[in-house]
C-alpha cells in the first residue's frame, strides 16, 4: 500500500533523561510510554507491572448492586435463572464464564446464543418468550441487550426479571430492565468504559463472590483473555490485566474445551500470545456461530469431557476451514464488484450487497476490505427483502457515529466507533448507500484515505539490541490501544542480495549492515513485489523489532512494514 509515514514527536529530552535517572528504563522505551500517554514514575511502574489486585471494585458500575441482589436470592430460591449471549468468542466466551460461576453457587441455570441466521443478534422477543415458556425468572444478557427496549418490556410484563450486562454503546432509549451494566451509559462512574463483554462478565462473577473469601474467580482469567483480545478492545488498563495473567492462564487451562483447541492448533502451552490467541484459537471459536450454531463452540467450553471436547476442537477445526475458504470468495467476488463499479478513485466509503453472501463472513470480508482500499465499508448480506450488514472503519471515522446519521434509512444497528452491525430493507439500500457516502465525504478529506503508518521512534543500527528486545517485551500484551512499537532506520545499506521467499514468492527477506557481530535479518511478509525497491542496495526502511527463534536459536529480527529505495 502507498503509506503515508508519519513520525510522532518525541517526548522531551530532559523529560527522558529524568525519568531513566528514576527508573533505570531505556530512553527509547520511555519514549514509546510517553507517547502512550504514560508519563510518571507510577503510572510506568502501574502499566509495566500490572497487577490484579489493582483492578477496579465492581460495584462501582451502575446497576451492579441490583443485579447481585437479585442473582443471589434466585440462587437461594432455586430459581431457574438463563444466560442469553452473542455468537462470537466475547459472547461465547462469556456465556460459558457466567453458567460455569452459577454452577458453583449451586444456581439452577442454562444458557442460549441464538442461531446467527434464523434469530439475527443480541436478545429477541421470541428469546423473551421462551424463556417465559420454559419458567425462566431470571434471564441475563451478556455482550448484548443495550438496544433491546421493546424486549425489556415485554420482559417485565411476564415478570421475568432482565439483567443486561453490555459493552456496546447505549442508544438513545435504555432498556427497563430490573438492572443494566454498562460502563458507557449514563450516570455510571466506573472508571474504566472499555471492558468487553466477557470483562463486564468477570466483573459480575466477582461481584457476586460473598465478601471477605479469598477470590476464586481468578482462574476464569483465561475465558477472560481470549474473548478480550478477540474483541479487540483498547488493551489498556483492567483489559491490560485480564490479558496479562489470562494468556499464561490459557496456556494451562482446566478446561477441557480450551486444552483440546490448543493442542488442535499446536500452540505451545508456555507461549500463548495475544496474536496467537486472536489468530489461532478465537477463530475456531468465532467458526461455529459465522457458519452454523455457536452452541457447538459452547458447548466446547462447558464440557468436562476431554473425548467430547477433542471432538468438538476438531469439529470447530474443520467449520473454521470451511469458513476460510467461503471469506476468499466472498472476498474475490467483493473486488470484482468494485472493479466494475469503476473502482474506488472518487469514492469515500463502500457499501455492498449481494443475496449470494453468507453473513456469517461479511465482518471478515468487510474488515479486508476496509484494509485493503483504506474505505470505510459496509457488506450486506441480502434474504429477500431483508439484509443483514456488517461495517468495518478505517482510522479517524466513528462509524457508529456514521450509521447514526443514516438511522432512518436502517431498521437497526449498534456496535463501536471502528466496528458495527446493521439491518435494513432492500428499498432503502439506495438511500443508506447514498446516506452513507454523503457522511464520509463530508467528514473524510483526501489525505484520510491514503493510509497512515505510525512510526514510534527512528532509531539507529546499534540501538537494536538484546537489551532493547528484553525492554520491549514489557510493553507486551500487544492489541488496540497498545500497538507493538514501530521503528524507522534512514539509509541502511544491505548484505548480500535480496530475495523472494515463501509461498508464491510473496515475501520479501534481506539483510542489512550493522554494527554488530553478525548481519540483522530482516522478513516482509507479502512484500515480494517491492523488491524492486532494494535494487539501489540502499532503503529507508520502517518495521517492528522482534525475537526470531529458529531450530533453537534466537535472534534479533527486523519485520518490515515498508521499505523507500533511497540514493546511496
Amino acid at each position: 500500500m502507498n503509506y503515508r509515514w508519519q513520525i510522532r514527536d518525541r517526548a522531551p529530552s530532559s523529560v527522558v533523561n529524568d525519568l531513566a535517572r528514576q527508573t533505570g528504563l531505556n530512553p527509547i522505551l520511555l519514549h514509546i510510554l510517553h507517547q502512550r500517554g504514560i508519563t510518571t514514575p507510577s503510572e510506568i511502574d502501574y502499566f509495566l507491572a500490572p497487577d490484579l489486585s489493582t483492578g477496579h471494585d465492581p460495584f462501582l458500575l451502575k446497576g451492579m448492586e441490583e443485579a447481585v441482589t437479585r442473582i443471589r436470592s434466585a440462587v437461594t430460591a432455586g430459581e431457574p435463572i438463563r444466560i442469553h449471549g452473542d455468537y462470537d468468542v466475547d459472547g461465547v466466551t462469556a456465556v460459558a464464564l457466567m453458567v460455569r460461576v452459577l454452577q458453583r453457587f449451586g444456581a439452577c441455570v442454562d444458557a442460549h446464543i441464538p442461531h446467527r441466521t434464523e434469530e439475527g443478534y443480541g436478545l429477541s422477543l421470541e428469546a423473551v418468550e421462551k424463556a417465559h415458556a420454559e419458567g425462566i425468572r431470571v434471564l441475563v444478557t451478556v455482550d448484548c441487550g443495550i438496544s433491546a427496549a421493546t424486549e425489556a418490556e415485554r420482559a417485565r410484563e411476564l415478570g421475568i426479571d432482565l439483567i443486561v450486562t453490555d459493552h456496546h454503546t447505549p442508544g438513545p432509549e435504555t432498556p427497563q430492565a430490573l438492572a443494566v451494566i454498562n460502563p458507557r451509559q449514563e450516570g455510571c462512574s466506573y472508571p474504566f468504559k472499555d471492558l468487553c463483554g466477557v470483562g463486564l462478565a468477570f466483573k459480575l462473577a466477582c461481584a457476586l463472590e460473598p465478601p471477605g473469601t479469598e477470590p476464586a474467580m481468578l482462574e476464569f482469567l483465561d475465558l477472560v483473555a481470549l474473548g478480550t483480545t478477540a474483541d479487540v478492545v483498547p488493551l489498556l488498563d483492567e483489559n491490560r490485566i485480564f490479558v496479562k495473567y489470562g494468556l499464561p492462564q490459557l496456556g494451562r487451562s482446566r478446561w477441557p474445551g480450551l486444552e483440546a483447541l490448543i493442542d488442535r492448533v499446536d500452540l505451545r502451552r508456555d507461549r500463548i500470545t495475544a496474536t496467537q490467541a486472536v489468530f489461532n484459537i478465537a477463530p475456531r471459536i468465532n467458526a461455529a456461530g459465522r457458519m452454523a450454531d455457536a452452541s457447538d463452540a459452547l458447548t466446547l467450553l462447558l464440557t468436562d469431557d476431554p473425548f467430547r471436547a477433542a471432538q468438538l476442537a476438531r469439529h470447530l477445526d474443520e467449520q473454521n476451514a470451511l469458513r476460510r475458504k467461503m471469506d476468499r470468495s466472498t472476498l474475490k467476488r467483493a473486488q470484482e464488484m468494485v472493479d466494475s463499479q469503476g473502482g474506488v478513485e472518487g469514492r469515500y466509503a463502500l457499501v455492498l450487497c449481494s443475496e449470494n453472501w453468507h453473513p456469517g463472513v461479511i465482518g471478515i470480508v468487510a474488515s479486508r476490505l476496509a484494509e485493503i482500499y483504506n474505505l470505510p465499508t459496509v457488506l450486506v448480506a441480502m434474504d429477500g427483502d431483508d439484509g443483514r450488514g456488517s461495517a468495518r472503519s478505517i482510522e479517524g471515522f466513528d462509524l457508529y457515529d456514521a450509521l447514526s446519521g443514516c438511522a432512518q434509512h436502517l431498521v437497526e444497528f449498534g456496535g463501536h466507533p471502528r466496528a458495527a452491525g446493521l439491518s435494513l430493507t432492500r428499498c432503502n439500500i439506495s438511500a443508506f448507500t447514498e446516506a452513507f457516502e454523503c457522511i464520509a465525504r463530508n467528514r473524510l478529506m483526501d489525505r484520510d484515505l491514503q493510509p497512515v503508518l505510525h512510526v514510534n521512534y527512528e532509531v539507529q543500527e546499534g540501538d537494536l539490541t538484546h537489551g532493547l528486545l528484553s525492554d520491549l517485551k514489557r510493553l507486551e500484551p500487544y492489541g488496540a490501544g497498545n500497538r507493538r512499537p514501530v521503528f524507522m532506520l534512514s539509509r541502511i545499506e544491505l548484505e548480500g542480495t535480496p530475495r523472494r521467499v515463501g509461498p508464491s514468492r510473496s515475501h520479501l527477506k534481506f539483510s542489512i549492515k550493522c554494527d554488530h557481530d553478525y548481519p540483522l535479518d530482516a522478513i516482509g511478509f507479502g512484500l515480494g513485489d517491492s523488491i524492486d525497491e532494494l535494487s539501489g542496495r540502499w532503503a529507508d526502511i520502517v518495521f517492528a523489532f522482534e525475537e526470531n527463534e529458529f531450530r533453537g536459536i534466537r535472534r534479533p529480527q527486523l519485520r518490515i512494514k515498508d521499505l523507500r529505495k533511497v540514493s546511496p
